[in-house]
Order: structure tokens, then sequence, then C-alpha cells
């Protein structure tokens, strides 16, 4: 800590009683104080936010290489919307933010409506199709060449199997958490040192 912060001592050594009287001047403590509480809550911020965007970096290597090729494009796009916020809460607190974006929409959008990182996240369990396949009779506006059918499916067909999800914000947590310390005490003795 610079010497310009150390408290004052003003005082006097009274040997007729037997004491020594003395006040303290905290005057650039309190201003030191001042500055750092204005500024700390950028500085933890910006190291938060530098350990996210390695982290960011991480995940999307991870998205992408963990997915089967079947979920290949849904992986891309779930890698390819990895986003870090930082912002400030109501409260004037600093908020950072890791996800796919839009975060708060809850992440990106497949082209019927799912969100994709979230089922990436979690994976989706099987389900029976919420359609039933019927047959059509041919008439002149529809079929009237090749049978009378249309997408008919049977059998196993009629459920989705599902798949795992393959965790990559719950891996990407449990990486990152244990580095933010360090990071955001080594950030503040640049900023304050």
């Amino acid at each position: 800590m610079d010497k310009q912060y150390i408290p004052k001592f003003k005082g006097d050594m009274n040997t007729k009683y037997g004491r020594i009287t003395g006040t303290f001047d905290f005057t650039e403590v309190n201003r030191a104080i001042a500055f750092m509480e204005s500024k700390a809550g950028k500085s933890m911020a910006d190291a938060i936010e530098s350990k996210l965007k390695e982290q960011m970096r991480k995940s999307q290597g991870y998205i992408n290489s963990s997915v089967r090729p079947r979920h290949r494009v849904m992986g891309q796009r779930v890698a390819d919307s990895l986003a870090v916020e930082v912002g400030v809460s109501a409260a004037g607190e600093a908020q950072v933010r890791f996800g796919s974006d839009p975060m708060d929409g809850g992440g990106v959008e497949g082209s019927r409506g799912g969100k994709l990182a979230l089922i990436l996240e979690n994976g989706i369990r099987s389900f029976p199709y919420p359609f039933t396949f019927k047959s059509i009779k041919n008439s002149p506006s529809w079929g009237s060449i090749g049978g009378g059918f249309i997408n008919a499916k049977g059998g196993n067909n009629m459920n989705y199997k599902g798949f795992d999800g393959i965790g990559w914000l719950t891996k990407g947590f449990n990486e990152v958490l244990p580095k933010m310390e360090d990071a955001i005490i080594q950030k503040l003795k640049e900023d304050f040192a």
C-alpha cells in the first residue's frame, strides 16, 4: 500500500500524566476507500468478463466436438450464438452473463421454435409425434398418380427417440468458477496497488 494512504498520527507524550495523546487523520484513507468503492465493481466485472470470454471459446470447441453428426448444425448454431454480456443491475452492481444469445429469451431458437441451447444442455426425451398419419383418396387435384397416401409412417417411426444432452453450460460453469477468485484478486491488485 502506498504511504500516502497510511493514517497520519498527530500526538504528544505527556510524562506528567504518563500518557500519550494523539489523533489519526484518515482523510487520505477515506478518499482511497471511496475511490476503490466507485471503481472496484468495474474491475471485478472486467476480470470475470475476461475469464468468461476464455471459457466461451472453450465451450464453443466443446459443443462442436461433442454433438453427434446428426446434430452438428444445431451445435454450430449454439456455438456461434455464445456471448458474454457486462451490465449494471438496478442496485448499481456489476453483472456479467454468459450463455446463448439472446440470453433473456432462452438462447438461440431453432427453425421449429425449440431453444437449441437448452436442448443441447439437457437433451430431449422421447415423445410420440403429436399428429397422426392419414391415408387420403385420390382425387383430380391430389394424388391421381401414385397411391393415395402422404408421408405414411408406422411402428417405431411414430415416436421421436430423443437424445442425451451434452451439458455444455454446466461443464463451462464448473470449469470457470474456480478461476474467478484469482482473476478478481489479480485485477484488483493491478488496478489499486
